[in-house]
């Protein structure tokens, strides 16, 4: 039995009778293709797949074969990387092979003569990229801005568990995308066409014989966005999941239908359940323990001690391969070794932790209505305390045990269980990215200014200073202490209450400048806010979502005391700025005080929600834009 499932797919369907079931022919070009100098649906592409075509079928061994061919065109020299090849695989187990690579470089000579240059097998090499991946990666030769590559390669993988998504879209353009999958005998398949409703999209299913043919074309380019989740959550798409296997006998084995099954399995699964079950040897962290009554500081102590005494090798797993104990003793490990054996510790102190399967912001979104564990990425410490859960990561050496790391927020997890595994909206609105600045200014009779700013940072504006601070602290302090219009000398710039992850982290900044001047007028440039040095929001589209991770509240506070030389000609005008969903809000003050000759300056800004949709994008582009307008108004210093 073969069984084809669709199962859902916001889309216009074209059903097509004629398809072709082979791949056309490696370096047969159209006139179309020769002559093509931009791409009319993405003009601002440095390059285009002009197709992207494959068929994925089975062998006398029931592998799954899929065979690609793609082709690219280069547009202008800025898509020139476009001919570097990258092809990851599942190199784990030696699960997928790829072979069978060819490839052409085709320029166009003088009197339009074609002229192909074969890809050198020596070119090819093979990487590793982590525990499961691998990469093949090659780059064309003689490849300049007109040139067409074009490639063909096999992959082989042990059975149809490895059934990938089928990508229409790229980050580059897209003219032509097509994918012919065989199903194999006595297995069940579903299909979710993940396709935005104005886009057009063939599906031909063909009864009776398991196969499905898909096919798109002119897909406008998805290149990163600021504040973006991961590209794959927006991508035009196709999703397989085997879902069932007629065996002999037919016996039916069925493949995680369901979240229990997937919490029975993984409960259960030497490399994660079982390895909560160990010994680990850690007398003197136990001892500290002891000695503390409220389970919020043992949580505490443990995280501390574990994330300062492991060190990540960078990979990110749901797993403990080799196993926790083997990773204490070498005091390394993945994310799956740091945090199992972290929920091993909590537990063991008499706290009650799970291990949380996770799929961080840049790995995509979990859709819940598919349980399927490679929607997660990596695993996490779920502790209950009086109702309360906390999520903890030990790999991360800057988020504070009662604050939700930032890879997470606005994710699903699923918490795994002796019974009753649990999925969790992981969110948290009430903790902001919260920053107030303080600005005590002078401006001397010659025109220089010595300054005087603090910065308080709190919440997930703690740790997001803190880690960059930590990372590069002259790149710090460059990025976020800066005035437009002012070259500044720095005098003072000092960080406090590093530590103690309670308390504001404090930065303390003093510089003197020169202000620019025209006849009798003095510019004072008045943005000191840290990260609002340029807008991230220029573009006139927006495809994904704008996900700040929290909500901001960002103040500012100056007091500058003027010469007797000079007075203030013209001050900027207040301002108060609100959404009518009344979501962000902006708000300016200025007020000046002839007697003693000072300005004192008050700004708000207030981002409520993190998440704002695409269709919000117009409101929130407009509003950013007139709040870098407004900080872009100097004061106005006259001479007297």
């Amino acid at each position: 039995m073969k069984k084809l499932t669709m199962l859902t797919g916001l889309i216009f369907f074209i059903i097509s009778g004629n398809y072709a079931q082979e791949l056309s022919e490696l370096g047969e070009i159209s006139n179309a293709e020769i002559e093509m100098k931009s791409c009319s649906f993405d003009t601002d592409a440095d390059a285009v797949i002009l197709l992207h075509e494959a068929f994925s079928d089975y062998d006398d061994q029931h592998h799954l074969v899929t065979i690609h061919h793609i082709r690219i065109k280069i547009l202008k020299k800025n898509g020139l990387d476009a001919a570097n090849i990258s092809i990851p695989f599942y190199r784990k187990n030696n699960f997928e092979q790829i072979d069978k690579i060819e490839g052409i470089t085709i320029n166009v000579g003088e009197n339009r003569s074609i002229e192909k240059v074969k890809l050198d097998r020596k070119s090819i090499y093979t990487t590793q990229t982590n525990e499961r991946i691998g990469e093949v990666v090659f780059a064309f030769p003689a490849v300049q801005a007109g040139s067409i590559i074009d490639y063909k390669y096999r992959s082989t993988m042990k059975h149809y568990g490895g059934l990938d998504e089928w990508y229409f879209q790229d980050e580059l353009p897209v003219i032509t995308s097509k994918y012919l999958l065989t199903i194999l005998p006595n297995t069940e398949f579903a299909y979710r066409v993940n396709v935005r409703s104005d886009r057009n999209v063939v599906i031909k299913p063909e009864p009776g014989t398991g196969r499905v043919y898909f096919e798109m074309t002119n897909i406008p380019g998805l290149r990163n966005e600021p504040y973006m989740d991961a590209r794959k959550d927006y991508i035009q798409k196709v999703i397989f999941q085997l879902s069932g296997y007629n065996g002999s006998g037919n016996d039916k084995k069925e493949y995680m239908t369901s979240w229990d099954a997937v919490n029975k399995e993984m409960y259960n699964a030497t490399e994660f359940g079982i390895q909560l079950r160990k010994n680990v040897s850690a007398p003197e962290l136990m001892n500290q323990v002891k000695l503390l009554a409220a389970p919020e500081e043992k949580m505490k102590i443990i995280y501390n001690y574990v994330r300062n005494y492991m060190n990540w090798n960078g990979l990110y797993s749901k797993f403990s391969t080799d196993g926790i104990k083997e990773a204490w003793g070498k005091r390394s490990g993945s994310s799956g070794d740091i945090n199992l054996l972290l929920v091993n510790l909590l537990n063991e102190a008499g706290l009650e932790a799970f291990p949380m399967l996770v799929s961080e912001r840049f790995h995509g979104k979990v859709n819940t209505s598919y349980p399927f564990i490679d929607q997660f990425n990596s695993v996490f410490a779920c502790v209950n305390i009086q109702s309360k859960k906390y999520y903890l990561d030990a790999t991360d050496k800057f988020c504070p045990s009662h604050i939700i790391p930032v890879g997470i927020l606005n994710t699903t997890g699923f918490i795994v269980k002796k019974r009753d595994g649990e999925l969790v909206q992981i969110s948290n609105d009430a903790l902001q990215y919260k920053e107030n600045v303080i600005s005590f200014i002078d401006v001397q009779e010659d025109g220089t200014v010595n300054a005087k700013i603090t910065v308080n940072s709190e919440g997930y504006a703690r740790m997001d200073k803190l880690e960059n601070y930590k990372k590069d602290k002259d790149k710090f302090r460059d990025n976020y202490f800066h005035a437009e219009g002012l070259a500044l000398n720095i005098k003072k710039f000092e960080v406090k209450n590093e530590v103690n992850d309670t308390l504001q982290l404090v930065q303390e900044f003093e510089f003197t400048s020169i202000l620019n001047s025209s006849g009798d007028y003095k510019y004072l440039p008045m943005n000191f806010l840290p990260g609002f040095k340029s807008n991230p929001f220029l573009s006139d589209n927006r495809f994904s979502n704008i996900n700040f991770g929290y909500p901001k509240k960002i103040s500012l506070y100056a007091n500058i005391s003027l010469s007797d030389k000079y007075f203030a000609d013209e001050l900027p005008k207040a301002v108060t700025m609100v959404t009518p969903d009344r979501n962000i809000s902006f708000q300016r003050q200025v007020t000046y005080n002839k007697a003693d000759n000072t300005i004192v300056f008050n700004l708000n800004i207030e981002f409520k929600k993190s998440i704002y949709t695409a269709d919000e994008y117009p409101v929130l582009k407009e509003v950013y834009k007139k709040i870098f307008d407004y900080l872009k108004e100097p004061l106005l210093l006259k001479k007297k």
